[in-house]
């Protein structure tokens, strides 16, 4: 079944916004095969991924990507399939990525640790007619099975490979079978991310290639990518964060070298820093403290890091002040969305700037309003949900109307369900997620203003605070805690300590557990909606 970029299915940008966009010089017409070329035109025989052993050069791997694009084109791939796409963080997925844009088809992005129920929820929304698995060799087999339950179970699924890493060579064509990359048009659906966390139903996110590729070009500026730099890829690289903000994309762009990881631990990833002298990394605030903590940080040279960008959840100030100071690293806190927006902190802004806050716009013309729960914009400093609309800022999900109806506003605004303020210098301080909000008798109050409260204390390594149903206040405040060396703490202490601080006594805590680790989602994030892992509970 061929995708049909329908009002239904594709809420496009309005006439009179887009032409808007493109007299900004914002969309210049170039689709992602056109961006590539130039990227091969201007750094071809620069390393552009280098992984293990194995390295491939911004030419070849074009050369690559053209002969799987073209293998693709000959197994009677068209422009209009949406291909579903999982992949570990291995060189075949760019090949994989670049190849099927090549052949004119959308990839939708999907993270390698997605199950079976939300592939085939994926596959359902986006009429997918074809579905494209990298594994190592071990996870062939229980692979094929899952895909061959995919098709059965969808109807709209008629294409499978399976392919063993370092095996796609095989699907390379003779330069005489190559054909030319299909040219598609620069504002239509170049692919779809995923949004929506890692259970239930995703929500597809379709990006233009005009709009996805402006923010690509402008996040590299922003980061100050340059053909020395060096990229540490450790996020899942189908995420939006490490594709674009600034990612493997915009590294790509400034013609740098992206180093791929196989875990973000820092056993794997320290060792690569000192050997490839990395100058720049990005990680979800989960990771910065497990690399804050570690054991390896004495035993390498770690000195070549400049930049470490942090995204994906809030980061703590302390946490955050920590981190510069033992790392001796720039911190770049990133604020974004696969939806579109995209803020970063600038690389000259002062450390307060920093550490306190998510930082500015990309683009003037991304337009950040702040309104009060009636709907109504709020002034400088009050604190209320973020909405947005821009240049690379999507208009609706994808074949989700009824979702769209409660997502945007009737003036095109995406609602972000993020909770924030902007401060007198134009910087975004984002306080906590709508739905994270904890409604204590008709108190709001946010997690994330407690969990910067209690980190500081000495007991405390970290935290993580919910709302739990309460027949009386409809919910009460539930504190999970790690301790440093399993150190006993109770909620009566917590509490004191609090009240120490001037903290209100509805924003007091109601239940204390403390837990030896919190299970986190596929890209790092806490999963507030999952059970830790106790050791005691008061």
């Amino acid at each position: 079944m061929k995708c049909n970029e329908s009002a239904l299915s594709f809420v496009p940008y309005s006439q009179s916004r887009a032409s808007f966009y493109r007299k900004k010089g914002y969309w210049i017409g170039e689709t992602f095969i056109d961006f590539f070329k130039n990227c091969c035109n201007k750094y071809g025989d620069n390393i552009a991924l280098i992984h293990q052993n194995r390295k491939l050069t911004y030419k070849q791997l074009f050369t690559h990507a053209a002969r799987y694009g073209s293998y693709l084109i000959g197994q009677g791939i068209t422009e209009d399939d949406f291909i579903v796409v999982q992949s570990p963080n291995r060189i075949e997925h760019f090949i994989v990525m670049f190849g099927i844009l090549y052949s004119g088809a959308k990839p939708v992005f999907c993270l390698d640790g997605l199950g079976e129920y939300e592939l085939s929820n994926v596959i359902s929304i986006s009429q997918a007619r074809c579905y494209i698995r990298t594994v190592n060799k071990d996870d062939q087999e229980v692979a094929q099975k899952i895909a061959d339950r995919l098709k059965q179970n969808n109807s709209s699924l008629k294409y499978i490979e399976i392919i063993p890493i370092s095996e796609i060579d095989a699907f390379n064509l003779p330069e005489s079978d190559l054909v030319p990359a299909r040219r598609v048009s620069p504002d239509t659906i170049a692919f779809l991310l995923l949004s929506g966390g890692t259970t239930g139903v995703p929500k597809l996110i379709p990006r233009t290639h005009d709009d996805y590729l402006y923010s690509v070009r402008e996040s590299a500026k922003i980061c100050d990518l340059n053909e020395k730099s060096k990229l540490l890829l450790v996020l899942p690289i189908a995420h939006n964060f490490p594709m674009s903000s600034p990612g493997f994309l915009g590294a790509f762009y400034a013609g740098s070298c992206v180093y791929l990881a196989d875990t973000a631990s820092p056993d794997v990833c320290f060792p690569m820093i000192e050997k490839y002298k990395i100058s720049q990394v990005s990680l979800v605030p989960s990771l910065l403290m497990l690399w804050l903590d570690s054991v390896f940080y004495d035993r390498f040279d770690l000195t070549s890091l400049r930049v470490i960008q942090v995204g994906g959840a809030k980061l703590l100030p302390e946490i955050a002040k920590q981190f510069v100071d033992k790392f001796n690293i720039v911190l770049q806190q990133v604020y974004g969305m696969a939806e579109g927006l995209v803020n970063y902190t600038r690389l000259d802004d002062v450390l307060e700037t920093t550490i306190t806050t998510q930082g500015k716009k990309i683009s003037i013309d991304d337009e950040i309003l702040i309104i009060n729960e009636d709907g109504y914009p709020l002034g400088q400093g009050e604190t209320g949900q973020i909405i947005t609309k821009g240049p690379y800022t999507i208009n609706g999900y994808y074949n989700l109307p009824n979702v769209n109806k409660v997502s945007f506003t009737d003036d095109g605004y995406y609602k972000t369900g993020d909770v924030g303020y902007i401060d007198s210098n134009g910087n975004i301080v984002v306080t906590g997620r709508l739905k994270d909000i904890i409604n204590k008798g008709g108190e709001k109050i946010s997690p994330s203003e407690i969990e910067s409260l209690l980190i500081d204390h000495p007991s405390i390594k970290d935290v993580s605070v919910v709302g739990e149903p309460d027949k009386i206040l409809g919910e009460k405040i539930k504190v999970y805690i790690i301790t440093h060396q399993a150190e006993k703490l109770t909620l009566q202490e917590l509490r004191k300590y609090l009240l120490n601080k001037h903290v209100a006594w509805q924003k007091l805590p109601d239940k204390l557990e403390i837990v030896k680790t919190f299970e986190y989602t596929l890209i790092g994030k806490v999963n507030k909606r999952a059970k830790a892992y106790p050791i005691s509970e008061s």
